[in-house]
């Protein structure tokens, strides 16, 4: 069974997801998920260096920083790295003229950029800003082939007061059948987002471990890249994803506290 499986060898760093393994949201309100903010101080305890790595583009790592703080995980917004912080470090060395379409609360971190005749489209998840009026001018931009097309994460979907919604993943899948552009992927699952996460950590990604609620995107996207994975049983996470047909995670945890008893008491 894919819950007997264990971790190869002990980790000497951490990558974790935010979204569903260190809390949920209730209407839109951040709940640190049970034992959590302690397995969380534990493993800032135990000295294995960490990077919080999330899909998250409705906020700036300053923002995801602050939020964490304010339920109970003492967070420095450099531990965490997200599709918005790796995009404008991409638009800032290439000097991209962007345009974007992105969620109102991150329009901000693109202001310093020239936007005009863009020459990247980017592409977040901008929840009720994609209407057709939206998604529409981002196709006629696509259309022909002459920009490069981002997306910040590709996620299918994920969890809010206890009910599934729509992510990213499908409006990005929209765009690239009519326009025939194919999106890159800033964020998971891409294997250069996880090894962006490792070159932070000055290690290498066969030295780490995922910990993760996303079967396909967390777990199965850094398995990929050459880490260990760990799906935890929270957030998005459905009985059958113990029995995905091609994403065998290392270790399948109840929870972010018993994962990182796992990670610890490998030797």
């Amino acid at each position: 069974m894919a819950g007997e499986r264990k971790l190869s060898k002990r980790p000497q760093g951490v990558l974790c997801d935010i979204s569903g393994v260190l809390k949920n949201s209730i209407n839109r309100v951040d709940v640190p998920i049970e034992k959590s903010v302690e397995a969380f101080k534990r493993l800032q305890d135990s000295g294995l260096p960490y990077i919080l790595c999330t899909n998250e583009s409705c906020y700036s790592t300053a923002v995801l920083a602050e939020k964490l703080n304010k339920i109970g995980f003492n967070v420095p917004a450099d531990k965490i790295i997200s599709p918005v912080s790796v995009i404008i470090q991409v638009i800032k060395e290439n000097k991209h003229r962007p345009y974007v379409l992105v969620n109102d609360k991150v329009k901000g971190e693109f202001a310093q950029f020239d936007q005009s005749d863009p020459d990247i489209v980017v592409v977040g998840d901008a929840e009720e800003d994609f209407t057709y009026e939206n998604m529409n001018k981002t196709f006629k931009l696509l259309v022909g082939g002459e920009r490069k097309f981002y997306c910040l994460g590709r996620s299918k979907y994920y969890m809010d007061s206890g009910e599934l919604k729509l992510e990213v993943g499908c409006f990005i899948a929209g765009l690239e059948y009519s326009s025939q552009v194919e999106a890159e992927v800033i964020g998971k699952p891409s294997s250069v987002f996880f090894n962006q996460a490792a070159s932070l950590l000055g290690l290498s990604p066969g030295e780490l471990v995922m910990i993760g609620d996303d079967v396909d995107s967390d777990v199965g996207g850094a398995m990929r890249a050459g880490l260990q994975g760990i799906l935890v049983k929270t957030g998005k996470y459905r009985e059958k994803d113990a029995s995905h047909p091609t994403v065998k995670p290392s270790f399948i945890a109840d929870n972010l506290s018993h994962a990182i008893d796992v990670i610890l008491s490998t030797k």
